[in-house]
C-alpha cells in the first residue's frame, strides 16, 4: 500500500486498482461488472440503502471507472470521506469502515443487477454511436491499426453485450477478486482505515505493457449521418514512448498544437479563418498517438485539412512565436505544481511513476521542461505519421 499521509487536505482519498490485459472478448464484460459493482452490497441491497449509508456517512463518494494503460485496464474503485478529527462522532469511522468492506468484500451480484447493468451499458454504447463525435473516434482508432489495443473500445460493444450470460460475469468477478491490488491512500492518518486496507491481497509487481502504434498505411472513411455538424478525427502515431528523450518536447508540442489555451490550431482555423466550432488536440499516451478532433461544416472541410497539415508543417520548419513555447513549458509546470493541490492527481502521478519506474524529483522534471527547444519540438513533430482520417458528415443515414 502506498501512502500520501498529509494534513493538508480535509478529505481522505483512497484508491483499489486492479489491472488486467485488456482484451476485446473480456473488456465488455467489465463494463457490466462495474455496473454490477456499484448497484448494492450484500448489506446495503439496494441502491437508496447505499445512498443513505453514504449520506449518513457526512457524504462519503464511491466511484468506480475502467481506464486503459496500454496494453492493460484498470478497474478503480475510489472512496472519499471526511477526516475523522473534523468529525465529532464516535461512531464516524466506524461507518466508513462497514461501509467499505461491504463495497470491497460483499458485493451484491445478483440476477437482476446483471440485467440492470445490461441494460444500462446498452442504452449508454447506442448513445456513443448516435453522437458523431463519439462515432468518429471510434472509427478513427480502430481504422489506424485493427490489430493493435488502440481499437479496443474500453466501453465494449454491442455484439459482445448481447452475447453476454450472467455467468460469464460471476467468472469474471472471481478473476477480479483474486487479483492482487494496487492501493494508494492520501490524507490525514486513519489508523484503522490502513488495517482494513492492509486485509486486500495486493498486487507483488506492476509491469508497465505498452506498445507504440506502428507506422502503416493511411485509412480514410466518410460517413453520413443525420446531425447538425461534421465531425474530423485525425489520429498520427508519434513513436515516442515514455522513455524517449523527446517525450517531454511531444508534451509541448501537442499544447502548441491544439491542446493549450493558446495554440496554432484555435488560432488559426477558427479564430482567424471560422472554419470550426470546435478543434484541438490531445495525446494517447501509452499507444504513441496523437488525435486531432474537429466540429466544423461540411464545405469546411477540405480547407480545414489543409490548415491542420500547415500547423504542423510550421512547427516542423519552427515558423511560430517563441511565446507559444514559452506558454507551453508554464502550461507544463503548472499542471504539475497543480497535482499538489488534488489528491486524486496526486494519486495518479504516483501511480504512473510506479508504473514507469521513474524517479524524478520537482527539480529534475522542470529541468527536463526547461530543456525543450524548438528543434527538440520540430524533431518530434516530424515523426507524426497520419494513420486514418475519419469524418461523419451532415447528411442522411447511410
Amino acid at each position: 500500500m502506498e501512502k500520501i499521509c498529509t494534513d493538508k487536505f480535509s478529505d481522505i482519498s483512497i484508491l483499489v486498482r486492479s489491472l488486467f490485459d485488456l482484451d476485446p472478448n473480456t473488456i465488455t464484460a467489465y463494463n457490466v461488472l462495474v455496473y454490477m459493482l456499484k448497484s448494492k452490497t450484500e448489506h446495503f441491497d439496494s441502491k437508496q440503502k447505499l445512498a443513505l449509508a453514504l449520506n449518513h456517512a457526512y457524504g462519503m463518494r464511491i466511484s468506480y471507472s475502467l481506464t486503459g494503460y496500454g496494453k492493460q485496464v484498470a478497474l478503480d474503485v475510489r472512496f472519499q470521506c471526511i477526516r475523522s478529527d473534523y468529525i465529532s462522532s464516535d461512531s464516524y469511522i466506524d461507518e466508513i469502515i462497514n461501509v467499505m468492506e461491504d463495497i470491497l468484500f460483499r458485493p451484491l451480484l445478483d440476477e437482476n443487477s446483471f440485467e440492470e447493468a445490461k441494460y444500462m451499458l446498452k442504452s449508454r454504447l447506442e448513445r456513443l454511436e448516435e453522437d458523431p463525435d463519439s462515432l468518429a473516434l471510434s472509427r478513427a482508432l480502430k481504422l489506424a491499426d485493427g490489430d493493435h489495443d488502440i481499437s479496443i473500445p474500453i466501453h465494449g460493444d454491442l455484439a459482445s453485450l448481447s452475447a453476454l450470460r450472467y455467468q460469464d460475469v460471476l467468472d469474471l468477478y472471481q478473476i477480479y477478486k483474486n487479483t492482487g491490488k494496487i492501493i494508494f491512500y492520501c490524507g490525514h492518518s486513519e489508523p484503522r482505515i490502513f488495517n482494513l486496507l492492509e486485509k486486500i491481497p495486493q498486487a507483488k509487481k506492476i509491469e508497465n505493457k505498452m506498445e507504440c502504434i506502428q507506422r502503416k498505411s493511411t485509412s480514410y472513411l466518410v460517413l453520413k449521418k443525420e446531425c447538425a455538424q461534421t465531425s474530423l478525427v485525425l489520429i498520427y502515431a508519434t513513436s515516442i514512448s515514455f522513455q524517449s528523450p523527446l517525450y517531454y518536447p511531444l508534451l509541448a508540442l501537442n499544447s502548441i498544437l491544439g491542446q493549450g489555451p493558446v495554440s496554432l490550431l484555435f488560432e488559426e482555423v477558427r479564430e482567424k479563418h471560422s472554419l470550426c466550432y470546435s478543434i484541438s488536440s490531445s495525446l494517447i499516451r501509452f499507444d504513441g498517438a496523437l488525435m486531432i478532433s474537429v466540429g466544423t461544416r461540411k464545405d469546411a472541410l477540405d480547407q480545414v485539412l489543409l490548415l491542420i497539415h500547415e500547423q504542423i508543417e510550421r512547427i516542423v520548419h519552427m515558423d511560430y512565436p517563441d511565446s507559444l513555447l514559452e506558454i507551453a513549458k508554464k502550461d507544463l509546470k503548472d499542471l504539475f505544481l497543480r497535482q499538489k493541490d488534488r489528491p486524486n492527481s496526486m494519486l495518479e502521478q504516483h501511480f504512473l511513476d510506479m508504473l514507469l519506474r521513474r524517479e524524478e524529483s520537482e527539480e529534475q522534471r522542470n529541468k527536463a521542461i526547461d530543456s525543450i527547444s524548438k528543434f527538440l519540438i520540430a524533431q518530434a513533430a516530424r515523426q507524426l505519421f497520419l494513420l486514418s482520417s475519419v469524418v461523419v458528415e451532415e447528411g442522411e443515414d447511410v
